[in-house]
């Protein structure tokens, strides 16, 4: 057993992506010819930084700090495991115009690979530009699919300009692409589950079947969700997956976790101190339910979590982009 733990600290894990950009590595002095798509910050495999448990993988430390830790809403959903990821992407090219499946076709068609369904939501941390965000007009199965082999999906495609700060829900079934200079952060349920519909000529599998099988076929409007001010932070977005919300440093601040869920707190903005030390860029802490830390400095961070369901009749329309 280990003694009682209220938080812990995440070491980040790079990943090098095709149409990846400099930033990452850049802020972190990374020495790497490589480019730097992506950078994970809260999933299973991440090591803990500090503490009793410092050197373990989540997955390994999770039967230790235990349901309680995890939360009630959190637990009963999905037992010990950290259902949500958490990373940043930095986008020098398009990436893949592609979809994910809900949780009814993970657990069902993909069961064998443990994964759940894939609802994500993006918020822009730095840049501007273009993503693609559903189809311009409805396409039933058979043009979908003849659009996606011949490469004239492309023009069929729902491109909207994105800025720094904005908050995009993007539901599974979506049919989406992020375009070149941006780089945000990214919550998503825990899973791997990525069809790809089109990839520029890149020599990669494409998944059309599949992604033909959990592809909204009509336009999808991009939502534009108000944040809600509450106290010391604003609720961004919420959805039976998670919760984000920031929140704003400026000088002390106590952040609790929810008393049903876990909290991932991620600092993306300034600098900060806590119990274990310094928090700068990218730095992610993971908080037990109903567990608070006391924070110093000035900064902004991210915050997600898994709402209780009783919670969500209680948020704005505007803040329920996703279902």
């Amino acid at each position: 057993m280990v003694p009682s733990i209220f938080a812990v600290s995440l070491e980040a894990q790079p990943v090098p992506r095709v149409w990846g950009g400099l930033r990452i590595a850049e802020r972190l002095g990374l020495q790497t010819d490589e480019p730097i798509g992506e950078l994970w910050l809260a999933f299973d495999q991440n090591r803990i930084r500090s503490g009793p448990l410092a050197g373990r993988t989540l997955a390994e430390a999770l039967p230790d700090l235990g349901p309680d830790f995890i939360g009630k809403v959190a637990y009963g959903k999905y037992g010990l495991e950290l259902p949500l990821l958490i990373k940043f992407l930095d986008t020098a090219e398009w990436l893949s115009v592609q979809v994910h499946p809900d949780d009814a076709y993970a657990h069902t068609v993909e069961a064998a690979s443990g994964f759940h369904g894939k609802t994500e939501a993006w918020y822009i941390l730095e840049g501007e530009g273009e993503i693609v965000y559903g189809l311009r007009e409805p396409m039933d199965r058979q043009d979908l699919a003849r659009a996606a082999r011949d490469g004239s999906l492309w023009d069929a495609l729902q491109r909207e300009w994105v800025v720094s700060e904005q908050v995009i829900p993007v539901p599974a079934g979506t049919i989406h692409a992020l375009g070149p200079g941006l780089l945000l952060y990214e919550v998503q349920q825990r899973s791997d589950l990525t069809y790809r519909l089109y990839d520029y000529g890149r020599p990669r599998e494409l998944h059309l079947e599949k992604g033909l099988d959990v592809a909204t076929r009509t336009p999808t409007p991009l939502p534009h969700p108000t944040p809600l001010p509450a106290h010391h932070k604003e609720i961004l977005l919420a959805c039976e997956a998670f919760a984000l919300e920031r929140y704003h440093l400026r000088g002390r601040l106590t952040l609790r976790a929810p008393e049903e869920s876990f909290l991932l707190l991620t600092l993306v903005v300034g600098g900060a101190e806590w119990l274990e030390g310094p928090l700068s860029w990218g730095d992610t802490l993971l908080i037990g339910a109903g567990q608070a830390i006391e924070l110093t400095g000035q900064a902004q961070l991210l915050g997600a979590f898994v709402p209780c369901p009783d919670w969500l009749d209680w948020y704005p329309k505007s803040l329920r982009a996703l279902p």
